[in-house]
């Protein structure tokens, strides 16, 4: 039985195995090569079936091959290996990936004038799709090129941007190649990166009301084709672009956080357990992050320092937190407060408002909210943000656990058990 893996270098955050055992090769695994001669001697040892290859070997693998695709040789990068009889066949899948990706994302490439930014390996895919499909025009904006981050806006025909740069890639979400208000005919915008969920570059199309995409897509449905490759060779059933959109929901809801925003006292950290518990996920308090950084409570550090070091400190809690992946998180009641902490927690996650009749609110321990006067004059001036903020409300005015079952069967958690 041939074994199947995807190669690199340094692969340590990779997706592929998680992604091939979903379309049904649970062996799959990962191999890391720190040079060209250990890369020569794995492809010539030929004791695999297939095998993905990603960064910096793509262009590397094709001397070493006994046959490569037109596509592949046309855009001189190679993803996808295949032993067909005994010979290593070469294939680039990222091409209909890319071209998938555009197509669930609505986004026209027939006729219309492209800019790519970044100069590397995938822009060359991208290039070549858009090449290929009819655009009328393709434009590669690089550091060093003659069209840069600068004189790029003078290029007002633009209409579609597809980002191949790692910028705004985690851990630095917080940056963006392009202001794409300056971009006066945009229609779509594409960005290679998966990881935030919503990058910055997303969040700014979405917020102006232009169709966008993260790169997600791509990377499963230029896996699915993988395995189709290595199923046909062995004679094998192929699976469907379904199961392509199956895994994209799967692992969008597995990665995405559970941010739960609400006054001080509403019942987030109590609710926010009890879900984390029932998912089998990790819990993470902002204020219990604060505390630990500073070394002291909350109350300790406004009595000591005011304010304006709490959101400091808040500030850096809520990055480091709604920076991962798969958790479930309890913000302080003024987190929202602040417009880099929302976008971190939109960036990878679902925001639900846990909302509390303010007479139930607790209020002991409170800096800002100390008595109920306090917290119900709070809680007018923040509800329209907290409103804003929030893709699901739940109303925490009884015991807690209807609170949890409520919002377990909203985010379509419903049958999850004690």
């Amino acid at each position: 039985m041939k074994k199947y893996c995807v190669i690199g270098k340094s692969l340590p955050h990779t997706l592929s195995p998680q992604i091939h055992a979903m379309f049904g090769r649970p062996d799959y695994g990962v191999r890391e090569f720190a040079n060209k001669a250990e890369l020569a001697k794995f492809v010539k040892g030929g004791e695999y079936g297939g095998y993905n290859v990603t960064i910096p070997y793509k262009q590397d693998v094709i001397p070493l091959l006994d046959a490569v695709s037109q596509s592949a040789k046309e855009i001189g990068a190679v993803n996808t290996v295949v032993n067909e009889n005994g010979k290593n066949v070469g294939y680039n899948t990222d091409i209909d990936g890319i071209s998938y990706a555009f197509r669930k994302a609505n986004i026209e490439l027939e006729g219309r004038n492209i800019l790519i930014l970044g100069s590397g390996g995938t822009c060359l895919t991208a290039k070549y799709v858009c090449e290929r499909d009819g655009a009328q025009s393709v434009k590669v904006v690089s550091r060093t090129g003659e069209i840069n981050y600068e004189n790029c806006y003078g290029l007002q025909d633009a209409q579609v941007i597809i980002n191949t740069t790692p910028v705004g890639m985690y851990p630095n979400i917080y940056e963006s190649p392009l202001d794409l208000s300056r971009f006066q005919n945009l229609q779509g915008v594409y960005d290679c990166i998966y990881n935030p969920l919503q990058t910055m570059l997303v969040k700014q199309a979405r917020d102006l009301g232009i169709n966008a995409a993260n790169g997600l897509v791509m990377l499963v449905e230029q896996a699915r084709i993988a395995h189709n490759l290595f199923q046909r060779a062995k004679g094998l059933k192929e699976v469907s672009e379904l199961k392509t959109d199956e895994i994209v929901r799967a692992i969008t809801e597995e990665r995405r956080n559970i941010v739960l925003i609400g006054m001080a006292g509403s019942g987030k950290s109590v609710i926010g357990k009890a879900v984390a518990k029932r998912l089998g996920r990790e819990f993470a308090d902002t204020d219990a992050e604060v505390e630990n950084a500073a070394g002291m409570s909350i109350a300790d550090i406004f009595a000591a320092f005011g304010e304006e070091k709490f959101r400091d400190l808040e500030r850096g809690a809520v990055e480091r937190v709604c920076s991962k992946l798969g958790l479930v998180i309890a913000t302080g009641g003024g987190a929202i407060l602040d417009e880099k902490n929302r976008f971190y927690m939109e960036a990878n996650g679902v925001r639900v408002l846990i909302r509390r009749p303010v007479e139930q609110l607790a209020t002991a321990g409170r800096p800002l909210s100390d008595s109920a006067e306090k917290a119900a004059a709070l809680y007018e001036l923040r509800k329209p943000l907290y409103h804003e903020s929030a893709d699901i409300i739940i109303d925490n005015d009884g015991d807690a656990e209807s609170a949890v079952n409520l919002l377990l069967a909203k985010l379509g958690f419903a049958k999850v058990e004690v």
